[in-house]
């Protein structure tokens, strides 16, 4: 089923279609996962802003489906953290605080080692295809300026790795977060999108390929540091635009 949307719910980029690679949902979806996949879509962009107020029926409406898909779509945000059910089931786009965002990326960029030290020794050349494949999206996204695309590739190159950990409540905890940290960079760290970017996911796989796990840890750790450091700089202009 194609669900239809209004020109208010557009997405930044040239077609909502487009943001349905960065989650693949295969040849067969429910229409629960088509809504989950359009909703996450428009939050992780910021064409549903953080604050946003989500009401059910106006949603359904949108997007021609009955209440209970957009239900269980908001109860899948929520557990990704992208959407908050407050009291009365008063739903709201999650807003994007700088010091809980600090948490998270701290937190990330420890399991996301974690995932790394699993992964590399169980490493197999299909997945080394798929990280070559990943830095190739990741340099075309560059070039045809579709920033989003570049920040899921990205993220992909990482997932390799956690995802050769096997360790399923690894697995959860990153991936089930990788919307949120999407979100963040798209609408406060753009500037990380770019040629440096690439290199430093290039200078990974260089190392992983020349058997220094060392040294792509030691990659992964200045690409933690650069996001931290981002966030503490947004968490310092917010102060500094409060208190004028």
């Amino acid at each position: 089923m194609e669900l239809a949307h209004s020109s208010r719910f557009e997405p930044s980029w040239s077609s909502l279609a487009e943001a349905s690679d960065f989650w693949p949902l295969g040849a067969h979806v429910t229409l629960r996962q088509a809504v989950v996949s359009q909703l996450r879509a428009r939050i992780v962009s910021g064409v549903l802003a953080p604050g946003t107020l989500l009401p059910e029926t106006a949603l359904a409406q949108q997007l021609k489906v009955s209440a209970t898909p957009i239900r269980e779509a908001m109860a899948t945000l929520a557990s990704e953290g992208l959407v908050e059910i407050e009291a009365h089931r008063l739903k709201r786009v999650a807003p994007l605080d700088m010091i809980v965002t600090r948490d998270l990326l701290r937190v990330q960029a420890e399991l996301w080692r974690l995932g790394y030290q699993w992964g590399m020794p169980r490493i197999c050349p299909e997945q080394v295809s798929l990280l070559d494949e990943a830095i190739t999206r990741y340099r075309a996204a560059l070039a045809s300026g579709e920033h989003m695309a570049a920040i899921f590739a990205g993220l992909d190159f990482h997932t390799v790795f956690i995802m050769a950990s096997d360790n399923r409540e690894l697995l959860r905890s990153t991936l089930d977060r990788r919307g949120l940290i999407a979100r963040f960079i798209f609408l406060h760290g753009i500037q990380m999108v770019s040629s440096i970017g690439l290199s430093q996911h290039e200078a990974i796989l260089a190392a992983f390929k020349a058997d220094d796990h060392a040294g792509v840890l030691a990659c992964l750790d200045r690409m933690s540091a650069r996001l931290l450091t981002l966030c503490d700089r947004n968490e310092q202009s917010a102060t500094f635009i409060s208190e004028v």
